[in-house]
């Protein structure tokens, strides 16, 4: 059987990607591994630094009007929206049997075999974001912002090559042509939120319950991290599989996330100790260097200014900088 692993990053994220990618293979060694790169090397740093993963460019995937497609989003959206195609590329080119994406920043720590359990009688594996109602204790994320950033959590999707999921990738990439912006007032959350229609449209679709999938800030409420004998375990009974780190910032240690207020990192030793095993990962791994690369592609961030910036806080649901879930 024939398995492949993707994530896809532009150049100052290769730090987080490299130590994914270090400890996915770890513990999956039959999997060959893709960096889709969404950048240019142009003698930047040597690839050969990366081996035994692949790095596929982006100008490589064929995406159609590639230069209006690039310069259309801003980065994190253009990392986002590339994601369908970069799937669409792989199954077309190397024709995986299981084929699985997962974001950048994350560390895994078992196999998935439940994940390909899942693959063998389904055709797309979401996780969603969590399954039991958050407190409403009035702090972020809340569930509107669930609703408006997306039900399942884009940051790891599992695929089996089928019509099915051709069809789906087909049907994803056709929206993240145009339709990829962090943009809640128009219901855009990038190419997450886009995933809420995939049960109802698609046949096949596994929603992967596992508390120990995609352990997050976002689900910290119904899943506890333990350690026993070495071991990292979810509500002291599920094996602890991945941990997403979003929005941790490594200058910041003693914050989780900066889009959350609702769990105090001191709190949780478990996982403190975790973030910061997993800092010196990525710092190992070139940090300090790939952190300073700029992204080739990708329009630039223009703040809002004068009566735009009024306007724009006008419209806002909630004049807060918290409502990213990624």
């Amino acid at each position: 059987m024939k398995k492949i692993v993707y994530t896809v990053c532009s150049a100052n994220h290769l730090a987080h990607s490299k130590t994914m990618a270090d400890s996915f293979i770890f513990h999956h060694p039959e999997y060959t591994l893709y960096i889709v790169l969404v950048d240019s090397v142009d003698g930047r740093f040597d690839l050969n630094s990366f081996k035994p993963y692949n790095i596929l460019e982006i100008s490589k995937l064929g995406i159609p009007d590639f230069t209006e497609f690039t310069q259309r989003y801003t980065v994190i959206e253009l990392n986002c929206a590339v994601k369908s195609f970069a799937a669409q590329y792989l199954v077309k080119t190397f024709s995986p049997d299981i084929l699985l994406y997962i974001d950048s920043d994350t560390l895994v720590f078992n196999s998935l075999s439940i994940v390909e359990s899942y693959l063998m009688e389904s055709n797309i594996v979401l996780t969603p974001h969590y399954t039991n109602p958050l407190p409403p204790d009035g702090l972020l994320p809340r569930e509107r912002d669930i609703l408006r950033s997306g039900l399942y959590n884009a940051g790891f999707i599992g695929f089996r090559n089928c019509d099915e999921t051709h069809r789906f990738l087909a049907w994803w990439s056709g929206h993240m042509q145009t339709e990829c912006h962090y943009n809640f007032e128009e219901g855009m959350g990038v190419d997450q939120n886009w995933l809420n229609w995939v049960p109802l449209f698609f046949e096949g679709v596994q929603l992967a319950s596992d508390p120990g999938l995609n352990v997050a800030y976002w689900n910290l409420h119904e899943r506890m991290l333990s350690e026993r004998e070495g071991r990292f375990w979810v509500n002291e009974k599920y094996p602890l599989l991945f941990l997403h780190i979003s929005g941790y910032d490594f200058n910041l240690p003693w914050q989780l996330s900066r889009h959350q207020t609702r769990h105090d990192l001191s709190s949780i030793p478990v996982l403190q100790s975790l973030l910061h095993n997993y800092t010196e990962k990525v710092r190992s791994n070139g940090w300090d260097f790939y952190s300073g690369l700029s992204c080739a592609y990708a329009k630039p961030k223009i703040k809002s200014r004068g009566i735009m910036k009024t306007i724009n806080q006008l419209l806002a649901p909630m004049n807060i900088k918290i409502n990213k879930i990624k």
